[in-house]
């Protein structure tokens, strides 16, 4: 119990075992299946790697890429496993522009 990941209890009861399922994509973002220490993050038209721990939540994510892409605040964040490597794609999201009523 002490070492395990904030993961919902049906996924856990699914199956605990992850060398079985190393190649497979979870389009939902689970990235419990992840054997690459290095992820892939892509934003903005840019491609870089940071360590896998640091992309697996949002909040994460957000609190380090924070400083360098200001747009990532009201970003839309989708996550892939592929081959036991985390990519992950951010995309900003259109703000309202105009202006307040009086």
């Amino acid at each position: 119990m002490a070492n395990e990941t904030n993961t919902a209890p049906a996924e856990n009861e699914a199956g605990t075992t992850d060398s079985a399922d190393e190649a497979t994509t979870e389009p939902s973002g689970e990235v419990s299946h992840v054997t690459d220490p290095k992820a892939t993050i892509k934003i903005e038209g840019q491609t870089f790697e940071l360590d896998a721990s640091l992309a697996q939540e949002d909040k994460t994510l957000k609190v380090v890429l924070q400083p360098h892409f200001a747009s990532i605040e009201n970003a839309n964040i989708t996550r892939e496993v592929k081959d036991g490597k985390l990519s992950v794609t951010i995309v900003k999201r259109a703000q309202h522009k105009g202006h307040a009523e009086l």
